[in-house]
């Protein structure tokens, strides 16, 4: 599907590029609320380039949540760990469990549209989700899943040092992070805000990673408290830097 075709079909909209969160992201990816996240009912119509998908990831929940995928335009694929991928298409509603470890994204031939809504929940403590299987991707849809686009590592590094690119991608994120029976995605972002801010690696990486420490479950509370702590061992200026940016994260809970 053409990418005039496609916004012919896509009735809900492209919306902005989804930047903030590009690192979750093989491909380019975009975004275009249709509800306000005040209003307790959040839905998002997130579009993907030919070739896109996120990362594989967990809605972590002790009870309740999870996420619902309404599938508005284009062609794509759903993909739970240890499952076939199942082709998605206008129409396909797909209900994602809790703690369920998965991706989405378009085919590499379309772009793709589906409308995301999570369930509320109340979050995984530490030891709470159980392990990570295996990867499971047949070869026949290899070739539709990874396309050449790469993820983070392999959007800006591919070419220049496509190794580290390979380890950046397939090794920390796609297997380190994914070691819940090991650590919990909570308690590895808590220790990676702690290391990044140690280290004063103060910009855009050092956001990122503490909106995803609040996506595994680390509270305003928490985060402030660990700054704090922090900024006796780091230093007082690079406390105060990262309290802006968790301000920012986190300034829309409060």
């Amino acid at each position: 599907m053409t990418e005039k075709e496609f916004e012919q079909q896509n009735v809900f909209g492209k919306g902005g590029e989804n930047s903030a969160y590009a690192q979750y992201f093989i491909g380019k990816s975009f975004l275009n609320p249709l509800t306000d996240q005040e209003c307790g009912l959040f839905l998002v119509n997130v579009t993907f380039e030919p070739g896109c998908r996120n990362n594989w990831h967990i809605h972590h929940a002790k009870s309740g949540g999870g996420q619902m995928l309404v599938c508005t335009a284009g062609e794509g694929w759903y993909c739970e760990d240890g499952k076939e991928p199942v082709s998605l298409t206008p129409g396909t509603v797909i209900a994602i469990p809790a703690n369920v470890r998965h991706w989405h994204g378009a085919k590499k031939d379309s772009w793709f549209s589906h409308i995301a809504l999570k369930s509320p929940a109340r979050t995984a403590r530490p030891n709470g989700a159980s392990p990570s299987a295996t990867r499971n991707i047949t070869s026949s849809n290899k070739e539709d899943i990874y396309n050449g686009k790469g993820n983070c590592g392999q959007r800006r590094l591919g070419e220049f040092a496509p190794e580290f690119a390979r380890f950046n991608d397939d090794v920390l994120f796609g297997e380190v992070w994914s070691r819940e029976d090991k650590l919990s995605p909570r308690d590895r972002s808590m220790i990676t805000v702690s290391a990044l801010m140690t280290s004063g690696i103060l910009d855009s990486s050092l956001k990122y990673h503490i909106s995803h420490a609040k996506e595994n479950g680390v509270t305003a509370e928490e985060m402030a408290e660990m700054l704090t702590q922090l900024a006796f061992y780091a230093g007082w200026p690079k406390a105060w830097a990262a309290f802006r940016m968790a301000k920012e994260v986190y300034g829309e809970d409060k």
